[in-house]
């Protein structure tokens, strides 16, 4: 019954997996991106110059930088489900996608803070927004120097001392990432649904990270199965609290979300730093320790 079940799962997610992380997968999604960006601006130009029905008016922005903020909020959903994807390949990998995730979040808000930088430009009422602007961007920029660092660190050994632990491992990781991909499409349509009834919407990004938390916490716990190690177990649980402290900056006012990020992305450096110096030749997948630089378990 279990082989049968991990069977089931490897095949969805693989199916899913290699129809969408594609070549033609992404030539689909890119054009999508260039079709939603240009129809936003043709109507948002067309609601400035006819005037149309309120009914119809009240669902398009006058605003054209609101054609920006609508094209990254898919592009960022596309970086979400190649996030869970990678989940079920390597937890550092989708920790760095986290990070790239919450970069074009700040990069995204930036853009929103210039569309309230009215034309021309008047001191008193752009500086609190090119405040916010500087910071946002310069956060990403920070953070996306980070990720670069992280990945270059990453040695991706195997915590699993068998290939029947490691198939059984990585399955549990595609059938959570197939759970938060059916969560992620629930949430989206219920978050749409209450845009178009006028009700308020709640924060997309900040639920799905949410759910991320119990998620990494859960696969530290199931990795358990497979390697007690206490370095290990540290490492997994850091990066989950990384991803807390991912959602506690989603939360937070200008300023202060860019410098939480800044601040998750150096703990998971940190984290990696001290894993891969005293694991360098601790050989897990063969089952050979080094006692001198090992962590007792």
């Amino acid at each position: 019954m279990k082989e049968k079940l991990l069977k089931i799962i490897n095949i969805i997610f693989d199916f899913l997996y290699n129809k969408i992380e594609s070549v033609k997968g992404f030539k689909f999604i890119s054009t999508i991106l260039v079709i939603v960006f240009v129809s936003s601006l043709i109507l948002i130009l067309i609601n400035n110059t006819i005037e149309l029905p309120v009914y119809i008016s009240k669902h398009i922005s006058y605003n054209y930088f609101f054609a920006v903020e609508t094209v990254f909020m898919l592009l960022l959903t596309v970086e979400i489900i190649e996030m869970v994807f990678v989940l079920a390949h390597s937890i550092t990998d989708s920790i760095a996608k986290q990070f790239e995730i919450f970069s074009l979040i700040l990069l995204r808000q930036g853009f929103k803070e210039f569309s309230y930088i009215e034309l021309p430009i008047e001191l008193e009422s752009a500086i609190v927004p090119a405040g916010h602007l500087l910071s946002d961007i310069f956060g990403a920029l920070i953070i996306f120097a980070g990720i670069l660092i992280f990945t270059r660190m990453q040695k991706h050994k195997k915590i699993t001392s068998t290939t029947k632990d490691n198939y059984s491992f990585v399955s549990a990781k595609k059938g959570l990432a197939l759970i938060m991909i059916a969560a992620f499409i629930g949430i989206g349509i219920y978050d749409i649904v209450l845009y178009f009834s006028h009700n308020k919407t709640f924060q997309f990004f900040a639920m799905f990270y949410s759910i991320l938390i119990f998620t990494d916490i859960l696969i530290v716990i199931i990795s358990l199965r497979f390697s007690h190690l206490y370095c290990v177990v540290f490492r997994n649980t850091g990066f989950a609290l990384a991803t807390i402290l991912i959602r506690f900056a989603l939360s937070l006012p200008h300023y202060y979300d860019a410098a939480m990020g800044v601040i998750a992305m150096f703990f998971v450096i940190s984290v990696s730093f001290i894993y891969n110096k005293f694991m360098l030749n601790r050989k897990i997948d063969t089952g050979s320790i080094n006692e001198d630089i090992s962590c007792k378990s």
